[in-house]
């Protein structure tokens, strides 16, 4: 049968691709915190590490799915079972594995309030952002976090957040109190919301946030005061000045 040959092919050719494109951008991970920004290879690290690492739970489902059809045609057809395809279907496993081992799992969804430092407008990040404040007592897992080589450390758990352009039930961040904003006219509000959160994994561009957060409602809006942490406790730094 000419077509199943055809497909057994396109699945072979398919995954191989994606798992090279896996290998790659699990490799531009490593680069991130092994690379300086002066480095010449930092910037295929931040290509594939940072923007790519998005696609990488993706691309283990779909080449899991993949290979598993390719599986299930060879054991159904003889004729479809070639050295070239099982070299696929190995690469692919070993693709999947290593995705394993750095932590890449199929992320989960809950619904409940979140509160946070919202983020609103920030010039090097896509979308905004909340700043999540965490439960010491029930941490939110980090996944993979393939980013965390480009991070400082201490850094919060983010979770990304895409407004509708008439905002949430007419709650706008072009409406909300004045706050605090920097340079670059990014904006930060304490908000707390009640939606649902979908990770870990890797959302945003460049891939820093661990989570993806839908807003179904805005339940209060302060302004963010400075020294403020994503709990909204202010924890100003050490009087420096000289004492007499």
């Amino acid at each position: 049968m000419r077509w199943l040959n055809r497909l057994a092919a396109g699945l072979a050719g398919a995954i191989t691709g994606m798992s090279v494109l896996l290998i790659l951008i699990l490799a531009g991970s490593v680069g991130l915190g092994w690379f300086g920004q002066d480095h010449g290879a930092s910037v295929w690290a931040m290509l594939f590490g940072g923007y790519g690492a998005g696609l990488a739970w993706p691309l283990c489902a779909l080449t899991a799915a993949a290979i598993l059809i390719l599986l299930a045609l060879g054991v159904a057809r003889r004729e479809v079972r070639t050295l070239r395809r099982g070299s696929a279907v190995l690469l692919g496993a070993t693709a999947l594995h290593a995705a394993w081992l750095f932590g890449i799992r199929p992320p989960t969804e809950r619904t409940e309030v979140f509160t946070g430092t919202f983020v609103y407008g920030h010039y090097g990040f896509r979308p905004d952002y909340l700043a999540l404040c965490e439960d010491p007592a029930h941490p939110l897992a980090r996944g993979a976090d393939l980013l965390e080589g480009a991070v400082e450390p201490g850094m919060p758990v983010l979770a990304a957040v895409s407004i509708p352009e008439q905002g949430w039930r007419g709650s706008h961040p072009r409406a909300w109190p004045s706050t605090r904003s920097d340079s670059h006219g990014t904006r930060y509000w304490q908000l707390r919301v009640r939606g649902t959160l979908r990770g870990p994994a890797q959302y945003g561009r460049p891939a820093l946030m661990q989570y993806r957060l839908k807003v179904d409602s805005v339940l209060s809006v302060a302004p963010s005061r400075v020294f403020q942490d994503e709990c909204g406790v202010e924890d100003p730094p050490p009087d420096w000045s000289p004492r007499e």
